[in-house]
């Protein structure tokens, strides 16, 4: 190698050429992104859902509290002049279960039962849309908040009514209660009401001329007489028996507003096209823990989710789960791992919440889509395209996973898949129960109730859902600045600090996201390891080399981004950087070769993805493009600020010479060019490797040497075959090969 006359030509003049082309072709594509302007998505047909409370019959203390807290919160939750449905649906306790002869509502407490109905029908409860609804026949105070829900639903064969069953005797004070409540709901005259609480105020239904009808008790006509303009009356309670009828009747009567067999039966007939979404119920005060997710989606980020989630679930009190999220997803097996965890957590045992203080998007929406509940930050996007590059075939393939996971969380399949890919078209399906759904055409549920859905306008997710959007499609509860808000929703000061599952765990987190961290180990690494190549033998540069290398993929690791394209590609580019400074010199190709592939391999090191396919990709590779370039630009300028010291470094005074400064320095330069050429033709050993640097004992002299071609190992038999300078070229003799 001819590396005689100033400094030789260096390989990695092409480096920053490379970055700037790769910087300039990602700002193309992003101009080709900002420039798409996002199309006016189709106005979806508002979403109507409704809010399941389980009312646990007979009321007593405990659970009259627990039911107030949570009304409380489903009206701390509302927004603005929305009137959230609340189901109230009347069930029997485990107790309860065992006591065949009991029916549903006996031995609630009046007190109680007055308190809730008082709440229901009072300024807060207004703010709601309250649904009292049961499928079996219910009787005992429970009757009174039933009557104080503004509608009732009930299976049809069931009855309602026998109020006052647990009573020995009914004063004016339960009466006079019954009938305020009823006259502020309207849905059962007070004479029908008095009929369920004193066997003696038998029920008549009287018809006027007007095409009026009244109802009134037998003692009510006795004491005031028959109305005005009857001219037919029907006896509707047979004597000295308590008000009790059948689901059939009163709905006939329209004294209930709706008959249905099941809650899902109920979401038909109150025109739902929204989930039926159920409140969980908690003894004592809320008991939280905080924890989140951030980054790209790998296994290694999931399961220390996992764990701290477990180790929180250890205490018996928890009962909310509060999880900050912010990830650009990046592994889909991982993200619908993630959720259906999260959509298996049993709402009695605990509440999971979701907070987006930034963008969720791709496979990482899952996530926030399996929580009970979303607070999203003003400006924070769900859904939308991610790290992963995932289509329509990819997500076929998972078919029975998202079904799944729509089954357990209740959410519409169409909002799974939009929010995962854009790519998916979604459109809006209506059935002539007037039920209304999201979905893909080969993702259409098969319902015999509505065998055939009405295909509407496309839904776009091309740019994610902002929280207006996602409170249009009843995704999201509310806007809140930070997670601290979150707390005030229910009901606690402040949220505790977040679950970490060990500082070990939190060390190796926080150095894994050091992404300049990365980068500078794998500077170090190579200047390193060219130290080690220009040093006889080994010696700390490769020590070094190798441990810079190792943590920088360790941390690739980590993060989720390397395999093995990203290794080889900057294995190889190394490789071929090596060999272009030391074994053939000359046009550059392998120097330009090793420079790119160094270069991809980097770029790929800190994402997922090969080739970007969406918006969000392109940007991250203009983003990585930028800081190599400016790391590049920085190396260059450390250089030209330490130029001199470089000039005087082994590796560069080996590849070229310096210049004689005066005469004296020629003639010393001379000299020794002159001794090493006189070396010519004679035969050593090497006392150390030759990498191709090294040294050689050479005619009972020690001199410094360097191979010819490749490297030769200690202790071979070797001629001098040409000088560079006061360096002896050296080579192994013909009888050893």
């Amino acid at each position: 190698m001819n590396r005689m006359n100033g400094l030789s030509r260096s390989p990695f003049y092409g480096l920053p050429i490379l970055f700037f082309m790769t910087a300039f072709l990602g700002n193309v594509f992003s101009v080709g992104t900002l420039a798409h302007a996002q199309p006016n998505a189709p106005k979806v047909a508002d979403s109507k859902s409704a809010i399941v409370i389980d009312v646990k019959l007979p009321i007593d203390a405990a659970s009259e509290a627990s039911l107030t807290r949570q009304l409380e919160s489903v009206v701390v939750g509302a927004s603005g002049l929305d009137r959230p449905i609340v189901v109230l649906n009347f069930q029997r306790t485990s107790s309860s279960l065992n006591q065949a002869e009991s029916l549903l509502g006996q031995g609630t407490l009046f007190e109680k039962a007055l308190s809730i109905s008082r709440w229901l029908t009072g300024p807060k409860g207004s703010r709601l849309r309250t649904v009292a609804y049961f499928n079996e026949s219910m009787v005992g105070h429970a009757v009174l908040i039933a009557l104080a829900c503004e509608e009732i639903a009930m299976a049809a064969d069931a009855e309602f009514g026998r109020a006052a069953m647990d009573e020995q005797a009914v004063d004016d004070t339960i009466k006079q209660a019954y009938v305020d409540i009823a006259k502020r709901r309207g849905s059962f005259p007070a004479a029908a009401v008095l009929s369920m609480l004193d066997p003696s105020e038998t029920l008549f239904k009287l018809e006027l001329e007007n095409k009026q009808t009244e109802y009134r008790t037998i003692k009510q006509l006795e004491s005031d007489g028959r109305p005005e303009g009857a001219w037919n009356e029907e006896q509707l309670v047979p004597n000295n028996q308590l008000f009790f009828v059948d689901g059939h009747t009163l709905r006939r009567w329209q004294w209930v507003a709706h008959t249905a067999m099941d809650l899902e039966q109920l979401g038909q007939v109150l025109r739902l096209n929204g989930p039926l979404v159920a409140l969980p119920s908690f003894k004592g005060p809320r008991v939280a823990m905080r924890t989140h997710l951030r980054g790209i989606v790998t296994p290694r980020l999931v399961n220390r989710v996992i764990r701290a989630i477990d180790e929180g679930l250890k205490n018996e009190d928890l009962n909310l789960i509060v999880i900050e999220l912010d990830s650009p997803g990046g592994n889909l097996d991982e993200s619908l791992r993630f959720a259906q965890y999260l959509a298996d957590i049993s709402p009695t045992r605990a509440e999971v919440v979701a907070y987006l203080p930034q963008n969720l998007l791709g496979d990482a929406s899952l996530v926030a889509l399996a929580c009970d509940t979303i607070y999203m930050h003003p400006t924070a996007k769900l859904g939308g395209p991610g790290e992963a590059t995932i289509n329509q075939a990819i997500v076929q393939e998972k078919k029975f996973a998202f079904d799944a996971l729509s089954k357990s969380t209740g959410r519409p399949i169409g909002l799974l898949l939009g929010c995962v890919s854009s790519e998916i078209p979604i459109f809006e399906y209506s059935a002539i129960d007037g039920r209304v759904i999201l979905s893909n055409p080969d993702w259409l549920p098969e319902d015999p109730l509505a065998p055939k859905w009405t295909k509407g306008a496309q839904v776009s997710f091309e740019q994610g859902l902002d929280f207006s959007r996602a409170a249009e499609l009843n995704v999201a509860s509310d806007n809140l600045i930070n997670i601290d808000e979150v707390a005030s929703r229910f009901g606690i000061e402040a949220l505790p600090k977040e679950k970490e599952t060990s500082s070990g765990e939190m060390l190796v987190d926080w150095l894994a996201s050091q992404t300049w961290l990365a980068f500078l180990l794998f500077t170090i690494g190579i200047g390193a390891l060219f130290a080690e190549l220009n040093t006889p033998g080994l010696g700390v540069g490769g020590a070094i080399a190798a441990v810079c290398f190792g943590l920088f993929f360790w941390m690739q690791v980590l993060n989720g981004t390397v395999e093995w394209l990203e290794i080889l590609l900057i294995v190889g580019g190394i490789l071929f950087v090596l060999i272009e400074i030391f074994v053939v010199p000359g046009f550059g190709i392998f120097g330009f070769l090793g420079v790119a592939m160094l270069g991809i391999g980097l770029l790929l090191t800190g994402q997922t993805f090969v080739l970007p396919s969406n918006a969000y990709q392109r940007q991250r590779v203009v983003e990585a493009s930028g800081q190599l370039g400016l790391a590049v630009i920085s190396l260059i300028g450390l250089a030209i600020v330490f130029r001199k010291q470089i000039a005087n470094s082994p590796m560069v005074r080996w590849m070229s010479l310096e210049p004689p400064k005066d005469q004296h320095d020629k003639e010393v330069m001379e000299e020794a060019q002159e001794e090493a050429h006189s070396f010519i033709g004679k035969w050593g050993t090497t006392l150390t490797r030759c990498n191709p640097a090294g040294r050689a004992m050479i005619d009972n002299k020690m001199a410094n040497v360097t191979a010819e071609n490749g490297w030769i190992d200690e202790g071979c038999d070797i001629e001098v075959c040409d000088s560079n300078g006061s360096v002896l070229v050296i080579r192994i003799r013909q009888e050893n090969q």
